[in-house]
């Protein structure tokens, strides 16, 4: 996959220092729209950058600046993570600093699993700075009694830096639930060939201990947008998928593209899937259309 992004380590309050990916040109940062993103649990800013390349995703980032923000110690082959990691509602707001090092007043902010929860804490705390959010599975409860001990297990594992086969199949359920059409065993070896255990273990454990976003005793995404103002959102399903950015890339991109232009940027980006509609449905008005010929004049065109 290539990198197409410069790196800019941010000072933050809480996080020490953020891993930022800038992806776009910094010089029209002022002129593009800026698309702030945090990654799930389990991988880093590069899930994003995999989305951003498809196809479907070209006039956005011809349009867009996005800035991807590494979660403390989730770069490839990063360092040992020292002191207390930060909570998911620390690293929520450590996300101002990092526009504020762009000089940027608001954002479209988008996260995925435990960065839309970060995503979801940021808008709260600083509402004026976002736009809009796209949060993709989304969980906005505390971690239940069977998940917390499952998380806990995980991290006293990882802490000693030993795996057992269950805690790695563990985090590929997270990631793709029990859907069996997906190579798990692939995913789980790129972990461990990319990422810190050690590190891995304190985001997990973050995610474990988040605390509530919405009201008691609901769950997961239908929870949180149960939670949510039905006027101003809007819950996208895609049937058989469970990593939506890998497998419905268009889906996605157009529900992106929608929010953007509803809340005001990105006006002229084009629509996946619907140039072609477009096209036919101008062809099929002209052909419908009466036509009249001019013969006052032999050069004279066809007049309609």
């Amino acid at each position: 996959m290539a990198d197409d992004t410069q790196m800019i380590v941010v000072q933050t309050h809480h996080s020490s220092v953020l891993h930022v990916y800038v992806q776009g040109n910094l010089e029209e940062i002022h002129s593009k729209t800026v698309i702030l993103t945090v990654h799930d649990v389990g991988t880093n800013h590069k899930s994003f950058i995999r989305f951003t390349q498809h196809p479907s995703m070209t006039d956005v980032k011809n349009k867009a600046v996005f800035l991807h923000v590494c979660v403390p110690g989730q770069e490839d082959g990063a360092a040992e993570y020292i002191g207390d990691f930060p909570t998911l509602a620390e690293i929520g707001e450590d996300l101002a600093c990092v526009l504020d090092k762009f000089e940027v007043k608001s954002c479209m902010a988008f996260g995925e699993g435990a960065g839309a929860n970060i995503i979801c804490r940021f808008a709260m705390t600083y509402p004026n700075r976002v736009l809009g959010i796209i949060l993709v599975h989304c969980t906005s409860t505390t971690a239940g009694l069977i998940e917390y001990c499952k998380d806990k297990l995980i991290n006293i594992r990882l802490e000693s830096g030993v795996m057992s086969d269950g805690a790695w199949e563990f985090l590929a359920a997270h990631k793709f639930g029990s859907n069996e059409k997906h190579d798990k065993q692939e995913y789980i070896d790129n972990l461990k060939k990319m990422l810190n255990p050690k590190n891995l273990s304190k985001y997990l454990f973050a995610f474990s201990k988040r605390t509530d976003l919405s009201a008691p005793n609901l769950h997961t995404v239908y929870t949180t947008h149960k939670s949510m103002n039905k006027k101003k959102t809007t819950l996208l399903i895609v049937d058989n998928v469970t990593d939506v950015m890998a497998e419905a890339p268009d889906n996605l991109a157009r529900s992106l593209i929608l929010l953007c232009k509803g809340c005001g940027v990105l006006s002229g980006v084009s629509i996946p899937g619907m140039e072609r509609q477009r096209t036919l449905s101008s062809s099929m008005e002209e052909a419908d259309r009466p036509r009249r010929l001019s013969v006052t004049q032999p050069t004279a065109a066809a007049a309609q």
